[in-house]
Formats: structure tokens, sequence, C-alpha cells
């Protein structure tokens, strides 16, 4: 929506593009502030009302922004759809799939992300058709009629009505270490945290900025579009690749892979040179690496940390990695602005695909200790 929309708001409204990029990551910023909290109520309310809330908070954020007059209005509309992000997206689905059956959560997740893997296939096209024909104001006002008349009743029908959480209990002693499993999850935790952090920069960095930089990489415009264009489907495919094999592959080894792919595909984007090839050969890594990191998010803290409950979980892991995607594209655009080359710029994104790797690796060692109980407990609480 943001990135179709926002050239016609930006000239209606007489807004510069780094005013209305700062309204998108204000959204990016409420919404890592309020990830944890919403994680919690999942845990404590269920999964259902939490969604049901998430689009009537989506609807009016829509409607407020279609009715924005100036800089103020745009902005307050964002803070809505910020508030509505960590109720509405991935995230709260992950943790009501786990809570409707844990057994299945992990195909439940792919299967999910699978079909939410068309979205920007199908809107897309959809929403600079609709702007087309009748304007972004009322684009907004039907995707607002969208989320009350299709999302709401969805949520509210055919969920089941889930509640509690589960116990908290006791302090041990990890008897690989000698240190209290505290200490020893909690670091785990936070280097897991760390990791998806540093890759999810990269992609918030490219997700802005990668037209432009295949450009400076070389190619003429239509050329990277064209690029672009590969990475949809290729998330797609990984996707149906992780689905297809998921009974092989523990989800350390998804994630593991997916950084990876990442890793490789900043180097043949570094390497490209113009050539459209290579460009084509980055497109598809990368969208591999994309659709399954998705998939890793919410299946990989659940398997590390299976005391938690999954809500709690994937918002306190929301908060760092949603605050990394909303200052990626400014810190990157200050990169861009120094004058470094063009691969200078990509070897400095390979340099934190390669951090974030190293970090999930760190991260994923199965050391034989008790899961962090008293950790957990404080994520509970």
């Amino acid at each position: 929506l943001f990135a179709v929309l926002s050239k016609p708001i930006q000239a209606e409204l007489q807004l510069s593009q780094p005013v209305l990029f700062g309204a998108f990551t204000l959204a990016l910023l409420t919404s890592s502030l309020n990830a944890p909290r919403v994680g919690k109520a999942i845990d404590r309310f269920g999964g259902k009302s939490i969604l049901c809330a998430g689009s009537v908070v989506a609807a009016t954020a829509l409607l407020a922004l279609a009715s924005a007059t100036n800089v103020w209005t745009v902005y307050a509309a964002w803070v809505l759809a910020g508030l509505a992000m960590p109720m509405a997206l991935y995230d709260p689905a992950f943790a009501t799939l786990h809570q409707i059956d844990a057994s299945r959560y992990r195909r439940s997740v792919s299967t999910l992300t699978l079909f939410g893997g068309f979205a920007s296939t199908a809107f897309w096209p959809l929403t600079a058709y609709l702007n087309a024909e009748v304007g972004w104001r009322v684009t907004l006002m039907m995707f607002a009629a969208i989320q009350v008349a299709i999302c709401l009743p969805l949520h509210a029908l055919i969920l089941p009505r889930l509640s509690g959480r589960a116990p908290t209990q006791s302090e041990v002693i990890s008897p690989a270490t000698g240190l209290p499993a505290r200490q020893v999850n909690e670091r785990r935790f936070y280097v897991l945290g760390g990791a998806f952090a540093a890759a999810l920069f990269a992609f918030g960095a490219l997700s802005v900025h990668l037209l432009n930089l295949l450009q400076v990489g070389g190619l003429t415009t239509a050329q990277a579009v064209m690029v672009a264009t590969v990475i949809g489907p290729m998330q797609v495919t990984g996707r149906v690749m992780e689905l297809f094999f998921a009974k092989k592959l523990q989800p350390a080894q998804v994630g593991r892979l997916s950084l990876g792919l990442l890793f490789v595909a900043l180097m043949l984007l570094a390497c490209s040179s113009g050539s459209l090839a290579v460009g084509f050969g980055f497109a598809a890594v990368y969208g591999l690496s994309n659709g399954l990191l998705t998939i890793v998010r919410g299946t990989l803290p659940a398997e590390l940390f299976p005391s938690i409950p999954v809500g709690s979980l994937l918002g306190r892991l929301a908060r760092p990695t949603l605050l990394s995607m909303a200052l990626a594209p400014l810190c990157f655009s200050f990169v861009s602005a120094s004058g470094l080359p063009f691969t200078a710029r990509v070897l400095a994104l390979s340099g934190l695909a390669l951090l974030a790797l190293l970090l999930l690796i760190a991260a994923t060692r199965k050391p034989s200790i008790e899961p962090l109980l008293a950790f957990e407990a404080k994520v509970k609480g």
C-alpha cells in the first residue's frame, strides 16, 4: 500500500518524500513499542479478540489516512497504523495458530505465509488500478471496508475463543555450565533477537532502496523493475519448499539456510557490475531467503523457548526487529548520500547478513541444558 500510494499522497498533500517516509518510520516505531504488550494480551485473552480488534484499528487507520489533509493528520493516521500492525499481521496470527493446535504449528505457519506471499502480487496491481480509477482516498476507504466486511467477520466467526497462559516455574541450574539456566537462555534470547534485527535491517533497507541501488549498480530503470519482480514469486517458492521439506529440516536448519542465502544474494549483487543475469540471480536467491525467514521468525523461537507462550515470545522479539526495520531505510539513505560506491554499500549490507548468520548459529547451538524457566516466567509476566 505505502509503496504504491506514497507518490499520489505526497503530490496531493504537498509533502516531501522524507516527511512521508518519516510517517511510515513512526508507524514501525509505534508497532515495536506496542508489540510486547499485544503479545501478552494474546496469551491472556486469546488471539481471536486481538485479531478482531486489530481489524477495527486497521480500518480506522485507513479511514484516517483517507481523510488526511496535512502532515499532522498523516502522522496521526500512521500512528494508528502502528498500533494495528502487531494486532493484525503475521505475529498475532502465528500466536493464535499455536494456541489452536501447537502440534501442527509449524505446518500452519508455513501454509499461512504461503498464502500471505501472494498479498503483494495481488494487491500491488489492484492498488495501482484503483488509484488510477478512483483516486487514493477512495482506494483507502475500500481497503478499510475490506477490514470490516471480510477480515473482522472471518476472525470473529471462524477462530475459536481461547485464552490462558502457562504457569510460571522456578529457577534451575544448567547441568552443562553450572550457571543459572536463566542466564544461559536469556543470552540465547537476546542473541536470537540480534540475529533477526541484523537480518531485518538488510531487508528493511532494500525494501525501500532496492530499485535505486540496482540502478546505481548499472541497470536501467526498466531492468531494475524486471529484477525486482522476481523477488515475490521466489518468496512463495521458498515457502513451498519449506512446506515440502518440513519433516526433513529443523527450524534452526531452515534459519541458517535462510540467512546463508541472504549473504550469498548480497555477494551476488555486489559482483553484478550491471549484469542483468547476475541481477536475476540475486533476486531469486534473495526472494528465497526472505520467504524462508518469515517462517523461521515464527517457528524457531517457539522451538527454542517451548515454555514461553508464543504471543509473549514473538511480541518481545518483534521489538528489536521492528526498530531495526524502522531505522534501516533512513540509515541506508545516509550511506547512499555519503557517496560510497555501489560495491561498498552492498558489502555493508552483506556484513550485516553475515553477522545475522553467525548470531543465529550461536543462538541455535544445542547445549544440554534445561529451558530458561525464570526468564520465561519474566517474559510471560
